[in-house]
């Protein structure tokens, strides 16, 4: 005899009364360990989101305010640095490069654009300036020509700056 028979012999010996009773004992309990399981759990979590909805809310918009800000920063700063003389300022700023004895020339040609020739240059430390030109002054790379000189890692630049709207750059062939 398998379980199964033994099991079907012990439900049809219980009395209609008692057969009653376990079902609904055995539906009461899946229903405690339904909640138990599914919607307690569940509910708990929804109150815990519901007290962190407002937190979340004022950082979107304290984050939201904080875009608007630094729009409104970036914008004056391009205005700034187009009222700026950029030979200055790319003058200033290679003074804090590692490069600085390396810079041949340095030309402006007018009030928004620059030409700048340097020699030897660390290539990492030239994307390094450049990227720091671009995020803190406004100010892009116009066009670049990169030369590749003997000792592995350094090259020869020739590059335009301009200041104002995003301007690609370009490599030239």
């Amino acid at each position: 005899m398998t379980a199964a028979d033994s099991l079907r012999a012990y439900w049809r010996a219980r009395s209609r009364k008692e057969r009653q009773a376990a079902w609904i004992a055995g539906a009461a309990l899946l229903s405690v360990l339904l909640y138990l399981l599914l919607l307690g759990p569940g509910l708990a979590a929804r109150e815990q989101l519901a007290a962190r909805l407002p937190v979340l809310r004022a950082q979107l918009d304290d984050m939201q305010q904080q875009a608007k800000e630094f729009s409104a920063l970036r914008k004056t700063l391009g205005d700034a640095t187009r009222r700026a003389d950029l030979k200055a300022l790319l003058q200033t700023a290679a003074a804090r490069t590692s490069f600085v004895d390396a810079v041949e020339r340095l030309d402006a040609d007018g009030s928004d654009k620059a030409i700048m020739r340097a020699a030897p240059v660390a290539f990492d430390d030239w994307l390094a300036w450049v990227e720091n030109l671009q995020r803190e002054y406004g100010v892009r790379l116009s066009t670049c020509r990169i030369s590749t000189l003997d000792q592995p890692g350094l090259v020869r630049i020739e590059a335009t700056f301009t200041v104002g709207q995003a301007s690609a750059a370009k490599i030239p062939r």
